[in-house]
């Protein structure tokens, strides 16, 4: 069976798609994907990631909270860290995001702070803290009663269970500690997983910046404070100046190789004495300039006319390590692509769609081909259900590397692709994309949660032409195919060879007693798609026998009941009948108080029904391989 599901995945072919691409779906993957959370068979990767890109998705995903909070936000990442690191970066994301955001909540006009280090060889730890405030008993309360409350359990207690056991699936732990001395800390412990390909650059900028000069001009120490401990990390000497005696004495930068300082310290006197020094120096001299997260875009750009590199706050030492390397290994002048004359509008680079795409709006691309790299399942599956209409062709990778390779062996017309994902992210890939002649005029689009005007310029700088937000909405992926998806002549071909080779299509007759295939290819919004969820399901389903079997023979009714629960919201999701069937009869005999004589017989009677279950899948997989073209 997955064979045929593989190769059925190279085409695109939905012959039943509804009119409206936004029609409401209820064969939800979220509750699969629940499911597998609450049974810790979460498929876990093991993929060397760019941690700098994992934290700037999390500014991101918590910038609306830290602004009405008044917050400030630091990522204090240990060096021995490295700018890499191996595991899963979707599944971090999922349990850091609603931890800082609690700590987010608990106050205002204060630091949250976020200690990524690594103990010995044996494990990363996240430190997710708030200092300055402790948890209020009532909530302290709520979280360390959330695993032995039965029944309801608030939205605080079920987001705690949902990181917890996603913690628990990746091998790692979670803890909270609270104390009005240290304030309130989640402790989150993963194992360490060296990453062998060692892409960090720390020891050779050491040598290359050895012996060299950093002069940090600042309000005060303590606003600089940790962008200095990152500098010093790769062998710099630090000297500190307050900005008022470099009001007064202007000091002789030349003895410097570099400067740092805070955008929001700097006046226009301060830019124009700068711009002086940069015309008359008589040696390499840097100026980094560092920008607050919520800064004006005025001043952003009133300070790049004097920028040779500019960095963002929270600092990352991953992002200092990138300018470094630009700068005194690499020799660019333009760092992060960032130029010191242009004014970038990120507001005209981001597409947002302004009414939702009907069938006929998207057939209007048939023939054409494709590509998205994303590692997450949820949006592939988001850009699936929108973008495959008959006549297109989607092809899909799980990072840039993959998408690379589908390039090399297919016509490809544009591109969709994630930001933050493992083994190659979006940017690395369209820079090298970029440089081959004949993908020059690729359309490329990102998908992103980062918002950031930096953020986006160093989409465009890469040689991205647009991007769109998440969550995924039809109206932008449409507005975005309707701006760069040009109508060619190899696209008219390819539609009109799948019509000459296209065989009468026919209605699927299969068991609607066993499977309403009909239904579950309506609200899944097509046949692969149902497909690949109905695959899904039957994977993490596997072994579901056994379960029930001793459930019955060790006479554990209760947790039989709460069994039965699962797999009727499973079952039913992909609309299995006779399943869903079968499973609300054991939980209603379970919930009378007649003998459970006869409870035995349905270990036999589910084998059975799975058993009609797969071969139901297996014959509409053979169904859709026939309608698919040679």
């Amino acid at each position: 069976m997955k064979k045929l599901f593989d190769k059925l995945k190279q085409f695109g072919r939905d012959e039943g798609k509804q009119n409206s691409i936004t029609t409401q779906q209820t064969s939800d993957p979220e509750v699969l994907e629940q499911y597998r959370i609450d049974t810790k068979k979460i498929n876990i990767e093991k993929q060397p990631f760019r941690l700098s890109g994992l934290l700037h998705i999390l500014t991101n995903k918590i910038g609306k909270e830290l602004k009405a909070h008044n917050h400030k936000l630091h990522y204090d990442v240990e060096q021995e860290v490295g700018r890499y690191i191996v595991g899963d970066n979707d599944y971090i994301e999922q349990i850091l995001e609603p931890l800082l955001k609690q700590l987010i909540s608990l106050n205002n006009n204060s630091e949250i702070i976020l200690n990524i280090s690594k103990h010995k060889n044996h494990s990363i730890i996240f430190d997710a803290s708030n200092p300055h405030e402790s948890m209020p008993k009532t909530l302290y309360k709520e979280y360390e009663q959330a695993e032995q409350t039965s029944g309801d359990r608030s939205e605080v207690q079920n987001t705690y269970i949902k990181v917890k056991r996603i913690t628990e699936a990746m091998g790692g732990s979670l803890e909270l500690k609270n104390s009005r001395f240290s304030g309130t800390h989640f402790i989150f412990r993963l194992s360490y997983i060296e990453d062998r390909g060692n892409r960090s650059n720390q020891d050779k900028l050491k040598k290359s910046l050895k012996g060299k000069h950093a002069l940090f001009i600042d309000k005060t120490n303590y606003e600089t404070k940790r962008a200095q401990y990152i500098f010093k990390a790769f062998g710099l000497k630090i000297e500190n100046m307050k900005i008022e005696k470099f009001d007064k004495t202007k000091p002789d930068l030349g003895k410097y190789d570099m400067a740092v300082v805070r955008s929001a310290d700097l006046t226009a006197k301060h830019i124009g004495f700068f711009k002086n020094f940069h015309k008359n120096r008589q040696r390499d001299f840097k100026l980094i300039i560092i920008h607050e997260l919520f800064e004006h875009e005025n001043r952003i750009n009133m300070t790049k006319l004097v920028a040779d590199a500019e960095l963002y706050n929270p600092t990352i030492i991953g992002d200092v390590e990138e300018i470094l390397n630009q700068m005194f290994i690499l020799k660019s002048k333009a760092v992060k692509g960032i130029s010191n004359i242009e004014i970038f509008d990120p507001s005209s680079f981001a597409v947002v769609g302004h009414r939702d795409p009907s069938k006929k709006d998207m057939e209007y691309f048939k023939g054409a081909h494709i590509a998205v790299a994303e590692d997450s399942k949820i949006d592939m599956r988001v850009m699936r259900n929108i973008i495959d209409v008959e006549g297109i062709r989607l092809f899909t990778a799980g990072n840039g590397k993959e998408l690379i390779n589908i390039l090399k062996t297919e016509e490809i017309d544009l591109v969709f692709t994630d930001i933050n994902m493992p083994v190659m992210d979006g940017l690395t890939m369209t820079k090298e994309i970029r440089t081959e002649p004949k993908w020059k005029d690729l359309p490329i689009i990102s998908i992103s949660s980062m918002a950031f005007g930096h953020e986006i310029k160093a989409m465009q700088v890469a040689g991205m032409n647009a991007s769109i937000a998440k969550p995924i909405t039809a109206q932008d992926v449409y507005q975005a195919l309707e701006r760069f998806l040009k109508i060619t002549p190899a696209m008219q071909a390819r539609y009109a060879q799948q019509i000459r080779e296209q065989h009468t299509p026919s209605v699927y007759k299969g068991n609607s007693e066993i499977l309403d295939v009909q239904k579950g290819v309506r609200e899944a919004g097509g046949k692969l798609q149902y497909l690949e969820l109905l695959n899904e399901t039957m994977e993490v389903l596997e072994g579901s026998q056994n379960e029930l079997k001793n459930l019955i023979i060790e006479g554990e009714y209760i947790a039989l009941k709460s069994f039965s629960r699962s797999m009727i919201n499973l079952y039913s999701n992909i609309h299995a009948v006779e399943m869903t069937a079968l499973f609300n009869e054991i939980s209603m005999y379970v919930s009378t108080k007649n003998k459970k004589t006869y409870l035995s017989e349905y270990i036999l009677l589910y084998t059975k029904n799975r058993q009609h279950l797969e071969k139901e899948i297996e014959s509409f997989s053979k169904y859709l391989l026939e309608q698919a073209p040679v």
